[in-house]
């Protein structure tokens, strides 16, 4: 039997004890929770019969679809590893996510078989490719169509000859962007991960409740105790402080292993839409989180978001929470409801998370169209096993820069002696915590600085440079190795400068953001030329292009004679920084 804390336990028991429930709905096709366990018995056979075995690497590389789920829990069952796979990378990217993953088979889609084919040469470990969608008929006989193999597989559990997935086995490999290379691969444990979100929980529960004793009667009803909740005693009960400390320690304490009363009493009432890609943490961390209360995920249907569809998914369905990229996402979807406004009485939630909301896009939600839900802001990169929640309700006045609450573990310390920080000053964001991540894959001395001992405990280290608040919490001051959030996609400058260091003619080149309004920041790319070369900003665009992922390119380009260098000879990037957020003219005058 899988470990208790594992997501494969809680799809098999939810399979036993709500097997009509709904678990993944994608525009007309429904996968309830027994379609999905059956499903990934299959898969996983599929697996067994391709030569995968517990502790082999599985690369996934699809947008959300059923598929994706179907896939993970396939490997999960034969406690092998999944790879989820950035489907923007370029050839020398994907190549070098794979190979050092240890892949050993790649699922994908059809319209990704073409790049595969051309690097797999490349890529001596991988023995298969499972293609989901159309598959050539003069294919490669290692080349298998997915519906095809999966469906003439048993439904049935697969026979082990190794023991199953165990709480602490490594489930999943995330790749982040390199702060010096190529992408990183970070292991992580289903326990880590449940305590990641018990960590968001406590931080962020008083304005949880309280948004919810605003919530409607229906959706309240749908929780445990939801008919007392409903009553005028219930939502003060919500409100109360006393009841935000006691689920605080509720929260702390709790086990958090499978619990069968509450996915009977929750079955298909955690209803939500997840825009976000399953490739990223928040994506993946929600449509396997909610198999642990018997919800329900929803997809859109196409690969690329639609502000449209997605209300229409949300009103249609009266889902009750999305979880979204910030205003990459949200800030499309508020256009669309400005332009079309719509009644969403359910929609009692809004999870942020990859990259910051603006305030406007907070306040527009909440006080033009969702007066009665809850703007949940989180934080937590790939590397940090723990996340800091902060919320707003249309009541608040104040939605400026996202300031996060500080709990007993995660705190902002100076990362040389592992003391917290006074209030005014900059350190490190870091959780203390017992139950860790597995660290970076084959890189020890990365574990090293990501895992540390400091006075006797144990901190996972951010790498994400947070100033310490008067109140207690906490904002962000920058982020490690100046890394650029676009979309929320990150993006190191060291990989990008070292690229265009290659063009002849540069004297100098640093890359820092520019703000914008869709994207959070744009790649900017400031460059001193040598004396007497002539480039335009199309010349260093159009040479990255086809050697990096699109989202690293550079989307402006400052030429300068007086490149901002530190006492080292060094790229200043503050003074980069500043200087991206000036107009062309005044920038390059400069």
């Amino acid at each position: 039997m899988a470990g208790r804390y594992t997501s494969v336990y809680a799809l098999e028991k939810n399979a036993i004890h709500i097997p009509g429930t709904a678990a993944l709905v994608q525009g007309n096709h429904v996968t309830t929770y027994r379609d999905l366990d059956e499903k990934a018995n299959q898969v996983g056979r599929t697996l067994i019969k391709l030569g995968v075995e517990r502790g082999d690497r599985f690369t996934i590389a699809l947008t959300n679809c059923t598929e994706f789920v179907e896939s993970t829990f396939g490997a999960w069952k034969l406690a092998s590893i999944t790879v989820p796979l950035n489907y923007r990378f370029m050839d020398d990217e994907l190549v070098s996510v794979v190979d050092s993953s240890d892949s050993v088979g790649i699922v994908l889609e059809d319209a990704f078989l073409e790049t595969f084919t051309r690097i797999w040469p490349r890529l001596p470990k991988v023995k298969f490719l499972l293609v989901v969608g159309d598959t050539p008929t003069d294919q490669d006989q290692r080349i298998y169509n997915y519906a095809e193999l999966v469906a003439s597989q048993a439904m049935t559990k697969p026979t082990l000859a190794w023991a199953e997935q165990g709480d602490h086995d490594v489930g999943y490999n995330i790749y982040t962007g390199g702060t010096t290379g190529m992408p990183k691969g970070i292991s992580y444990n289903e326990r880590a991960l449940l305590e990641t979100m018990r960590e968001g929980l406590i931080g962020g529960i008083s304005k949880m409740l309280t948004g919810l004793g605003d919530a409607p009667e229906d959706e309240l009803k749908g929780y445990p105790a939801g008919r007392l909740l409903a009553t005028n005693l219930g939502r003060r009960l919500l409100k109360s402080s006393r009841t935000h400390s006691a689920a605080r320690t509720a929260i702390k304490y709790a086990p958090l292993s499978y619990n069968k009363a509450i996915a009977l009493r929750m079955s298909g009432s955690a209803r939500g839409l997840v825009v976000s890609p399953m490739m990223h943490s928040v994506g993946w961390g929600v449509a396997h989180a909610l198999p642990r209360v018997g919800g329900t995920v929803y997809m859109l249907e196409g690969s690329s978001f639609d502000p449209k569809e997605a209300l229409d998914i949300m009103e249609k369905n009266n889902l009750s929470f999305i979880a979204a990229i910030g205003d990459a996402t949200l800030k499309p979807l508020l256009a669309e409801l400005d332009k079309n406004p719509r009644s969403l009485p359910y929609w009692t939630t809004v999870a942020a998370v990859g990259m910051p909301t603006s305030p406007e896009v907070k306040e527009g939600l909440l006080k033009r169209h969702l007066p009665h839900a809850t703007f949940i802001d989180c934080i937590g990169g790939s590397e940090l096993t723990g996340m800091a929640i902060t919320t707003y309700t249309a009541k608040d006045t104040n939605f400026g820069k996202a300031s996060f609450p500080t709990t007993e573990s995660v705190l902002i310390i100076d990362p040389k002696t592992g003391v917290s920080v006074k209030a005014g000053e900059i350190g490190e964001l870091a959780r203390k915590t017992k139950i860790l991540p597995n660290g970076y894959y084959k890189d020890p001395e990365k574990t090293k600085q990501l895992i540390r001992e400091i006075n006797g405990e144990t901190w996972v280290m951010s790498g994400d440079l947070a100033m310490l608040d008067e109140n207690g919490t906490f904002h962000f001051a920058g982020r490690g190795s100046e890394c650029i959030n676009t979309g929320g996609e990150k993006v190191y400058p060291e990989e990008v400068e070292n690229l265009i260091k290659k063009m002849d003619g540069i004297e100098m080149v640093g890359l820092t953001a520019t703000p914008d309004d869709k994207y959070g920041e744009l790649v900017t790319a400031v460059i001193e030329l040598k004396k007497g070369v002539d480039l335009r900003e199309e010349d260093i665009i159009n040479y990255t292009k086809g050697k990096i992922s699109g989202y690293k390119r550079p989307r402006r380009v400052i030429f300068t004679d007086e490149f901002p260098r530190t006492l080292i000879g060094k790229p200043h990037y503050k003074a980069l920084r500043d200087l991206a957020k000036q107009p062309i003219e005044e920038a390059e005058a400069l």
